[in-house]
């Protein structure tokens, strides 16, 4: 007679080994897609239960006074506008069947994470939306603003980027308006991909691309994504930001992780999740580039 021996519970649950390879999965997926977190630093609230934050907006004093003596006074406070920003979770769900657990160990070879690098994908893909966009037309974002749709950034109007050297054109004129409310650089640049690779041409007569220049203007990097859309919810349009601490980051009450747990028919149902959003604070420091074709 044949012994019996328990199926399921214990035999599906996962090893310490194939815990670190889902990580180390997840890690490999969003780490080359993740651009906004290039842009900007990191502000790591003490846990993930925050539901919103603060923040404060600044304008400039007056001008300072320039005498012989010094002694006219010129004294005014910075004016601060609070604003509260929500922290949303960003999630997106995946299942391993445990039949399917059970033949990578049988069979010897490692754990199949295809799913769980899908998920993490799609949830890096609208962590930089949420950041570089925020909410716009056709896509509800819980009124959270990014880069692209921040009240009071600047902006130029674009045209027709694939004629002669407009983009340089584009990219100075927005890095005058930025220097114009004092923000120096260094400077980011952020695309569509389209838009990208039409600075991959020479500039005419020049053995010069046009991507070179540009990569001197926008010392701090340029940045091709398909996550950038303006407020009307078109992929027409660029930004030069400049790349400072103190104008923009993320606020991060948890950063990208797993949930996994066993459900009554002994597969694991998993979420990958993390827990942030961007906190504007300079928006003169973002100026878009708009109506590009």
């Amino acid at each position: 007679m044949y012994k019996l021996s328990k199926v399921g519970l214990d035999t599906a649950h996962l090893t310490d080994e194939e815990i670190l390879s889902i990580q180390t999965a997840i890690v490999d997926a969003v780490r080359p897609g993740l651009i906004a977190r290039r842009l900007m630093p990191a502000n790591m609230l003490p846990h993930a239960g925050f539901r919103k934050v603060r923040g404060y907006k600044s304008t400039d004093m007056s001008q300072a006074a320039i005498d012989m003596d010094g002694q006219n006074k010129s004294l005014d406070i910075v004016t601060l506008e609070s604003f509260d920003v929500a922290v949303p979770v960003i999630h997106k769900e995946f299942k391993l069947l445990w039949r399917d657990i059970l033949s990578s160990r049988g069979g010897g070879i490692p754990l199949d994470t295809i799913h769980i690098q899908n998920a993490a994908r799609q949830v890096a893909e609208e962590e930089d939306k949420l950041i570089l966009s925020g909410e716009y037309t056709g896509w509800n974002a819980l009124g959270i603003e990014g880069l692209a749709t921040a009240t009071g950034r600047n902006t130029v109007t674009g045209g027709d980027w694939d004629s002669g050297t407009n983009a340089l054109t584009y990219i100075r004129n927005a890095i005058i308006e930025l220097q114009t409310d004092g923000h120096m650089g260094p400077y980011g640049l952020v695309l569509p991909p389209a838009f990208y690779g039409q600075l991959n041409t020479l500039i005419s007569n020049t053995g010069i691309m046009m991507r070179e220049v540009a990569e001197k203007m926008c010392s701090g990097g340029i940045f091709p994504t398909g996550s950038l859309y303006a407020s009307g919810g078109s992929a027409n349009s660029a930004l030069v930001v400049e790349m400072v601490s103190g104008n923009f980051e993320i606020v991060i009450g948890q950063n990208i992780d797993t949930f996994m747990q066993q459900d009554s028919d002994m597969n694991i149902n998993g979420k990958v999740y993390e827990v942030l959003a961007p906190r504007i604070l300079h928006p003169t420091a973002i100026c878009e580039i708009t109506s590009l074709t």
